[in-house]
């Protein structure tokens, strides 16, 4: 664990001697190019004379409300804690889990990959422009090659290519809007045709335009200043693209008739005020897209690696004495020339946006996790509203539906896939989540409202309390415990002294309830005795949420005295008493039977929603057998005329109880202590009623004539068999 905190959290000293770009070299102007690059040069024309400029503009909107948000929360997240390599995963496995991390890092980096493929393709596009006779193939092939020498040999060297090409690309922007003077304005297309493809089609094609937002954050691990670079650089890159994009709009719907605008994908190159600068800015904003992203994709594959995410974590975490993930860059070029077999940009447009939706998504769905816990640890310096995360939670799902329910749905079974097969590598997240916020929000919602009104019959499960004096005691209550908690019970043991011995065996017995998956906590406390030790542990839990309301005794250790006090105590609490007796040394170990003795009740033999000393007994019963074994339902009348009353009355309780099928129930006439010593009921435990006083004599007898555990019990009176 150590290791793997040391590799993600912390930057080596090799890493941070190459931490060197800032916001405008590191994150600005990468995103500003990557997001200026082939949908703005090729396909915008297009979509204005698709869908016309009201529809152009509702995407181009849409796609930055989208954008937009996921951007601000990106800054909310990056201002509040120092972004470490890995970008967005990074942010998202820091928040939700390594699970979670890799369910949306994966997709992330496979998106970036095809990103990579899709520009080169809009690169090919130029070029054929310039030189109509060039093999398309071929020109891929050394655009591919050409951005792969450029990513091999160092982010350095990439950074100080896209500063002159992000001169050129202002060259042709000036020189593109300029050819408005000097064209001839049609009217504009307003309203849409669509006869090339639907909205959500269109939309599908064009979402990744502003997707380039990510490049920023993705190059997080080689920034001077992540923490303050990423927000102003993501937003700015962000708010002057969009604008660029809104602007080159009008400028198409004014230039072109609708004709040209469909049939014609350089429309941009033919109306400027100087063509040539607007090819070389397509040239250089597609060829420079596509090296950021396989820049940044490898970069993201390492962080993944670096936190065994992935498979051959030792492989792709690995840096070369230049600081370069050359093997994680290895790996992304091939994946990337995969994605060249697709055949063109259009075919690879829909896959990156369905992938970048749901991260977009997964980003602003932290954010907004994070702002409704109200943990003091989120104390971003960049505020965003709860409603800006929100809206980028409801934009992104209507955008995958948009992009096309069945590739929405394709990207989101990927997600839950990958999530379930990093969790069965069952890795252990080093750092601390919202997860455990979350749980503990969540549980403090529920503990309000259950406060809030009378703990019904309905929802009764045992709470134990186990006040112990002593390791012995301790080992001889806990089978018995762990068998009455059933699922979702729960128990607290108490000891009465501070003795370090009693303590280690406590944390050890919570320990194991805890393994076994049921709810159990421990404390100890400083009393004169027994007696005074329990009563306060009584009278304390009550101010907590789900108090104990059944208090474990073992009566083999304990006096009747003490027994009385705490019994009293119990009544004047509203508890529950269980006194258990261990097995005489012959009985039976093997099995497991329990007879519930239930009391004459002529001559009435009601049956109502609490019935004192049978609605404790039975659904511990139940509890005790609820994976194996057998109830008997057994009652001993003293007049013969009763038994007929008395067999139709257990028989109803049996219908309804609900008792498990398989339960037995059975009538004697006579005296309890003779039935019990004919050995006609065989069990390995016996529950019976608890009577005031405490008699230690008769419940000894009642052990020794049984042969076997009995546990006797005093209900609270908020136990009902019937609820």
């Amino acid at each position: 664990m150590d290791k793997t905190v040391s590799q993600s959290v912390q930057p080596s000293a090799r890493q941070a001697e190459h931490r060197r770009f800032n916001t405008f070299s590191g994150v600005f102007r990468p995103v500003f190019l990557t997001i200026l690059g082939a949908m703005f040069y090729l396909r915008e024309g297009w979509l204005v004379g698709n869908c016309g400029l009201l529809g152009a503009v509702a995407i181009l909107l849409a796609s930055g409300l989208i954008t937009g948000t996921t951007a601000l929360a990106l800054s909310s997240i990056a201002s509040n804690v120092p972004v470490p390599p890995g970008g967005a995963y990074a942010i998202i496995a820091r928040a939700l889990g390594l699970e979670a991390g890799g369910a949306i890092g994966i997709p992330l980096y496979v998106a970036q990959a095809a990103s990579g493929a899709m520009y080169l393709y809009a690169f090919t596009e130029g070029w054929a422009i310039l030189f109509p006779a060039h093999d398309p193939r071929l020109v891929v092939v050394v655009g591919f090659l050409s951005v792969a020498f450029l990513s091999w040999t160092s982010a350095t060297l990439s950074f100080r290519a896209q500063a002159a090409m992000f001169v050129l690309v202002l060259l042709a922007l000036s020189s593109a809007f300029l050819g408005i003077f000097t064209a001839d304005l049609q009217p504009l297309p307003v309203v849409g045709q669509y006869p090339q493809a639907s909205f959500t089609e269109a939309f599908s094609i064009f979402f990744p335009a502003l997707t380039g937002i990510m490049v920023g954050v993705g190059m997080s691990g080689d920034l001077a200043r992540p923490r303050r670079s990423i927000p102003r650089g993501t937003l700015m890159a962000w708010g002057t693209t969009l604008f660029i994009y809104l602007l080159a709009a009008f400028w198409y719907a004014a230039v072109a008739t609708r004709q040209e605008l469909l049939s014609n994908m350089l429309v941009m190159l033919d109306h400027a005020l100087v063509g040539p600068l607007v090819l070389l800015g397509l040239l250089c904003s597609t060829l420079m897209a596509a090296l950021s992203s396989v820049v940044a994709a490898p970069r993201l594959l390492r962080a993944m690696a670096a936190e065994h995410v992935v498979p051959g974590a030792g492989w792709f975490s690995r840096l070369s004495r230049q600081g370069e993930p050359r093997v994680a860059s290895a790996a992304t070029l091939c994946l990337a020339g995969l994605f060249l077999l697709s055949g063109s940009l259009d075919a690879i447009a829909p896959i990156v946006t369905a992938f970048f939706l749901v991260t977009f998504l997964a980003v602003n769905l932290v954010v907004l996790v994070e702002q409704s816990l109200g943990m003091i640890s989120f104390r971003p310096t960049f505020r965003v509203g709860r409603v800006l995360p929100l809206l980028g939670v409801v934009s992104c799902t209507i955008g995958l539906m948009l992009s096309g329910p069945g590739k929405g749905l394709l990207a989101l079974v990927s997600v839950a896939g990958i999530y379930l097969w990093v969790q069965h590598r069952k890795l252990d997240t080093p750092w601390e989540t919202v997860r455990s916020g979350l749980a503990v929000n969540m549980a403090l919602w529920a503990a309000r409202q259950v406060s809030a009104f009378e703990r019904s019959q309905r929802a009764w499960k045992p709470d134990l309390l186990l006040p112990l004096e002593s390791p012995g005691e301790l080992h001889d209550l806990v089978p018995l415990a762990s068998r009455l908690m059933g699922e979702q019970g729960s128990v607290k043991l108490v000891g009465i002294h501070r003795r370090p011995s009693l303590a280690a065996h406590l944390e050890r017995a919570a320990a194991w309830f805890l393994d076994q998956g049921r709810h159990a906590s421990f404390t100890t406390t400083e009393c004169a005795n027994w007696t005074q030790g329990t009563l306060l542990s009584m009278d304390i839990f009550q101010g907590g949420f789900f108090p104990p309301n059944l208090v474990l005794v073992d009566g083999d250790v304990r006096k009747a005295p003490e027994v009385q006090t705490v019994l009293e105590h119990c009544g004047r609490l509203g508890l529950g008493l269980g006194l258990y007796l261990h097995p005489p040394e012959n009985s039976p170990k093997e099995g497991n039977e329990v007879v519930v003795w239930l009391s004459d009740r002529s001559p009435d033999w009601p049956l109502r929603m609490f019935m004192a000393n049978l609605d404790l007994p039975v659904l511990l019963a139940i509890l005790l057998t609820r994976k194996v074994g057998h109830i008997q339902l057994v009652t001993v009348v003293r007049d013969p005329a009763s038994q007929p009353e008395a067999a139709r009355w257990l028989r109803d309780l049996l219908d309804l109880g609900r008792l498990p099928g398989g339960t037995s129930t059975r009538v004697f006439q006579g005296d309890i202590f003779s039935v019990m010593r004919s050995g006609e009921l065989r069990a390995n435990i016996h529950l019976l009623g608890l009577g005031t006083p405490v008699d230690a004599a008769r419940l000894n007898a009642f052990r020794e004539a049984a042969g076997a555990a009995c546990l006797f019990l005093k209900d609270s009176g908020k136990e009902s068999l019937l609820a």
